[in-house]
């Protein structure tokens, strides 16, 4: 079995690592991530600030009835104080007070209403502002996830084509060397091979013996460097050019 075949099941397998990161860490993705969470954010303060506004619209209703009471009665005291029905002196001083505290009470609600219905109305443009963004990011959303399926899609079909050409490979070369060629991968991080440049391993930048170099030219020699212990591979000039 020609070393090639390793040489070239080692590229493959590097590229679909490659790919593999590239999908799992795509840019696109976290866009999409970043999106979600920019639109998660924006609806939590969306549905708060609906939820204050239900709230205070329902102050706001409780304060109108209340001042309707209020005023009622202020209405109620104003004309029997001046109607002279009431002739006793002291009670139309008494009348008097508690005219003047029911207006003092009246027009303390009047102005906590209006600051109230001020607040209401500063809530109103704030859920207005917020449902805004959330259409804006939703839109965006949508637009991050179409690209990002698209170029999904796009890289699952590269990955497709590597693992048939890999099944492909695989089918040529003999079990024995295969598991040992998953050995050195494991032990050295996906790069079992290592060429050989200027009788240089380039696993380790160290040269190799006069020995090695003899059996380099075997392409069937299992030679492996005496430095790192990966497996060595020579190309022929025009080999080297194309690889």
């Amino acid at each position: 079995m020609s070393l090639k075949l390793l040489w070239q099941l080692q590229e493959l397998d590097l590229a679909i690592e490659e790919l593999e990161l590239e999908i799992e860490n795509n840019p696109l993705r976290q866009e999409v991530d970043s999106a979600e969470e920019q639109l998660g954010n924006v609806e939590e303060a969306l549905s708060g600030t609906e939820q204050d506004l239900k709230e205070q619209r329902k102050k706001l209703k409780r304060g109108e009835l209340d001042l309707e009471a209020i005023s009622s009665e202020h209405e109620a005291l104003h004309q029997r104080l001046y109607s002279g029905e009431v002739k006793n002196i002291k009670e139309l001083e008494q009348m008097e007070i508690k005219l003047r505290s029911v207006k003092q009470k009246q027009e303390e609600l009047e102005e906590e209403l209006l600051g109230l219905m001020e607040a209401i109305e500063e809530q109103e443009r704030r859920a207005a502002d917020l449902a805004g963004q959330q259409k804006e990011i939703s839109a965006e959303l949508q637009q991050r996830r179409q690209r990002l399926d698209e170029e999904l899609a796009r890289l699952g079909n590269d990955m497709e084509k590597l693992q048939e050409q890999r099944k492909e490979l695989v089918s040529q070369i003999e079990p024995q060397y295969l598991e040992r060629y998953r050995e050195l991968s494991r032990r050295f991080q996906g790069q079992a091979l290592a060429r050989v440049i200027n009788d240089i391993c380039q696993g380790c930048s160290v040269f190799i013996s006069s020995a090695q170099r003899g059996h380099l030219y075997d392409p069937r020699a299992m030679v492996y460097c005496e430095s790192c212990g990966r497996l060595l591979i020579r190309f022929s000039e025009e080999e080297a050019q194309l690889n």
